[in-house]
């Protein structure tokens, strides 16, 4: 679905790039894209989280290993702008003072805007770091595991949602070219949840969220096409009257 949105915006970027072959208009779809894997933690905020303001516990007392992936079509020159497609697999935990915990898995796919500060405020830049804000919408679907040991009692509940959650969020992330193609980024981003059944526990009635934080690698790719200029200018010298081509000498 995100992929879709992204070629849709992108198809009218379109170059006059003028080619041997007659001028045909060359399209800007194929070009300037990358891909991101990454991996790291998603960390739960809400009803059932008591870490909230202490960074080390929160990472490991009420985060999950998550991983995702990033398609990017560039917009531009020097790549200022980009709209982008990501799924993203995550899990969470957390618990309260009151005997109750839980844990959780979820699937999101989302679509998001991006701009790269270094490259807006200074065009001709030729540094290899890179920060890039970002913005978006998308949605996720969850499983969670809910332990209830209040009043001697072990409950488990189970809750399985059967729709997709609308969801939105913002993060901002770092890159540092080590190879012409090649990046190593470091993101975080907070998630936006619509509801309060995140952690299967409602208290306070305020929305769930959820942040991602991760270090990964991104590969450029200039265009998805290869060039066919060789070809297009033998065929047209082949049509030019009184043209031979040159014999090999014994």
């Amino acid at each position: 679905m995100a992929l879709m949105v992204i070629a849709g915006l992108a198809i009218p970027h379109i170059t006059n790039a003028q080619s041997w072959g007659g001028g045909k208009k060359k399209s800007a779809l194929w070009e300037q894209w990358s891909i991101n894997i990454n991996g790291g933690l998603t960390s739960f905020f809400g009803d059932l989280s008591k870490f909230d303001t202490e960074i080390m516990e929160k990472l490991t007392q009420e985060s999950g290993p998550a991983f995702s992936g990033i398609l990017t079509k560039h917009l531009g020159h020097h790549k200022k702008f980009g709209v982008s497609g990501q799924l993203l697999y995550g899990s969470l935990k957390g618990e309260n003072n009151s005997k109750v915990s839980f844990q959780a898995t979820l699937i999101e796919y989302n679509f998001h805007g991006r701009v790269n500060l270094v490259n807006l405020i200074s065009p001709d830049n030729r540094s290899k770091v890179g920060i890039n804000l970002y913005a978006g919408v998308g949605q996720f679907m969850f499983k969670t595991t809910k332990y209830d040991r209040r009043n001697n009692e072990n409950i488990v509940k189970i809750k399985d949602t059967g729709t997709p959650e609308f969801l939105y969020f913002f993060g901002m992330g770092a890159s540092y070219k080590v190879m012409p193609s090649i990046e190593i980024t470091v993101d975080v981003a907070m998630r936006q949840a619509q509801n309060d059944y995140l952690d299967d526990f409602v208290k306070n009635d305020n929305y769930d969220y959820y942040t991602y934080l991760d270090l990964g690698a991104t590969y450029s790719i200039d265009s998805f096409k290869k060039s066919n200029s060789y070809y297009k200018r033998s065929s047209v010298k082949g049509r030019i009257p009184g043209y031979l081509p040159m014999r090999r000498r014994r």
